[in-house]
């Protein structure tokens, strides 16, 4: 059951069986071992988290076949992670192999046939079968982590049944030893037939079972002491409040997980105090609050319309005490950065260098030229703070806001002789196995199945249009889960002998951009988005206009070249909104020529 349907169920069997009530079995010596692992693991003994747990090893004890079905953020994974090691502590070894079946096709899945030649090639999913059926002294656990479709899970209909085998195309039979179990972890089971959902145990995991306060705690207790107690109350008197807000009062751009908008939180903070944890350097509280301030809004209010910003502001205002000073009456706290030296509020106009027009070039390529603007300079900030601490970060927005743009500056300013980089565009064409190729093309094998880029460097791989790849008929982006399982895992396995091995891809970070979702446009999967820490980028504001055409005009109109009448022409004319003025929009349908 859903969360919300757990106390409905308890009313109607209260009222089924009056004065009665079933106690919950106990198994104390797995729940100490789930308490043990839980906490070597860092996570925290959340309640409701570890009740999950029970049900998992209750289902474990009676059901081959189990699914774990809930939103992205629940703890799903965690969960079956902290149960393989707390049966592995009472006395057998547990042993989790994950594969995502949308991350390949069915043939690469369970095995193909040569129509030339007749020869048979065993997939990823059977080989990884074959080695556990062999397995005889450890309990192996096969998780397929990926959506669900009544195409490839009607193949395993014969594992999940009673016959506990899987048949595979080529006439071989391989019997599921008692060692064994199949297991699901997709976000939802609204493709799957009731032939396969009546085969297997299911769990629902919802998102209010773990929320991200326990996420929070095991993040502190990881931090200096210091620190956390500083940040502590930051966290009490924002996050929830400003959760709330935004879910009530605001719409962002695309939705994510609230699990993953903390997720992006603590990447921006992880980054912005790694400087102050190699020095040991101790912060004020106010400096501190101001940090988590900026880091709060662009993880909270990074998705956030350039139109509801306002809005965000002012909620925050009405409680928060170190807000920075507007400078213009359009400031708001999106406006401003904490200086890294002085711990104050800085506008983010004085971090924007100055850009010199090419006067050596007679007809400049406009087209070609970049001209730094407010927008640029603090989503470059926010892409390498993300960076530093090895996450990877998703730019949203319309066409024609620079998200390329920026990025490619960001790519440009790193040292090419340590650090290389990666730009894949994705269509609605590509597939899973592109993908794959133009990774493995761009990395070499370092030590046994692990691979990284060319003269052990680091790379930054960049995926363009991430959102473009077909859905299809099932509503599942299969490119996407490649990708991933890629940022999830840190690899990939091997569609070339030997099949079934895993290659892990090291030294190498991600980042990518992507449409705003809506209007005939896709979205991404939401467990794709939890990888990622996202921001949306606006369309530029008519300062921001003002500012480039006003510096190409500047520097075309030069005092050392024209008289200070042509000057004075080429100033009135460097405004958007002059232009505006002198040439207004046709107020009609027309064809052109007719305004």
């Amino acid at each position: 059951y859903i969360a919300e349907d757990v106390p409905l169920f308890l009313s109607l069997i209260d009222d089924l069986f009056p004065g009665l009530k079933a106690d919950r079995a106990q198994f104390p010596e797995v729940s100490k071992a789930l308490e043990k692992v839980a906490l070597d693991k860092g996570y925290q003994l959340h309640q409701n988290w570890l009740n999950k747990c029970i049900q998992l090893y209750e289902t474990y004890l009676v059901r081959h076949g189990i699914m774990l079905v809930g939103p992205s953020g629940g703890g799903k994974t965690a969960i079956m992670d902290v149960l393989a090691g707390a049966l592995t502590e009472l006395g057998t070894k547990h042993v989790i192999w994950r594969m995502n079946p949308k991350a390949i096709t069915a043939p690469q899945m369970f095995g193909r046939m040569d129509a030339t030649t007749g020869d048979w090639t065993d997939g990823i999913f059977a080989v990884l079968w074959r080695r556990a059926a062999k397995n005889k002294n450890q309990n192996m656990w096969i998780v397929l982590d990926g959506p669900v479709d009544a195409i490839w899970i009607e193949n395993l209909n014969t594992v999940l049944d009673d016959n506990k085998v899987l048949t595979l195309a080529n006439g071989d039979r391989i019997l599921m030893t008692p060692n064994m179990k199949a297991m699901f972890e997709p976000e939802n089971l609204s493709n799957a037939s009731p032939a396969t959902v009546s085969r297997a145990g299911i769990i629902y995991v919802s998102d209010t079972e773990l929320g991200w306060e326990p996420i929070v705690k095991s993040w502190l207790a990881k931090r200096d002491s210091a620190q956390a107690t500083g940040l502590q109350p930051c966290f009490d008197k924002y996050v929830g409040r400003m959760l709330e807000f935004i879910r009530v009062n605001l719409r962002p751009v695309m939705y994510n997980e609230t699990a993953g908008t903390v997720g992006t939180l603590l990447t921006l903070l992880n980054a912005i105090l790694k400087k102050y944890e190699a020095t040991h350097e101790q912060l004020s509280e106010a400096k501190l609050e101001r940090m988590f301030l900026y880091c709060l809004t662009w993880s909270l209010g990074g998705l956030l319309s350039e139109k509801e910003r306002p809005t965000f502001d002012a909620e925050l205002r009405t409680f928060a005490a170190n807000m920075p000073q507007r400078e213009a009456d359009t400031d708001t706290i999106f406006e401003f950065l904490v200086d890294e030296s002085t711990g104050n509020w800085r506008h983010w106009n004085q971090c924007v260098p100055e850009w010199t027009y090419p006067h050596n070039e007679e007809k400049p390529k406009f087209s070609q030229l970049v001209i730094p603007t407010l927008d640029s300079v603090r989503y470059e900030r926010l892409l390498s703070l993300v960076h530093s601490v090895n996450g990877a970060s998703l730019l949203v927005g319309g066409p024609g806001t620079a998200k390329t743009t920026v990025i490619n500056q960001f790519l440009g300013k790193f040292n090419s002789e340590a650090m290389v980089s990666k730009t894949i565009t994705f269509s609605s064409l590509t597939t899973p196995q592109i993908f794959q190729v133009s990774i493995e093309g761009s990395v070499e094998k370092r030590q046994g199945r692990t691979y990284g880029p060319p003269g052990s460097k680091t790379m930054c791989v960049f995926i363009d249009d991430i959102s473009m790849p077909a859905v299809n008929e099932w509503g599942d982006q299969v490119t996407n889960e490649i990708v991933r399982q890629l940022l999830e895992q840190g690899g990939m396995y091997g569609l070339e002998k030997p099949i079934g091995d895993m290659k892990f891809i090291v030294d190498t970070s991600y980042v990518a951009a992507m449409n705003a979702p809506g209007g005939g446009k896709n979205d991404v999967p939401n467990r794709l988005k939890r990888q990622f820490a996202i921001f949306n980028v606006p369309l530029p504001s008519v300062a921001a206009i003002n500012g480039i055409f006003g510096k190409l005009v500047e520097g075309r109109f030069s005092p050392d070249l024209f008289s200070e009448a042509v000057v004075q022409v080429g100033t009135l004319f460097s405004s958007y909104r002059e232009w505006s003025v002198i040439s207004p929009p046709c107020s009609r349908s027309a064809f052109p020529g007719q305004c």
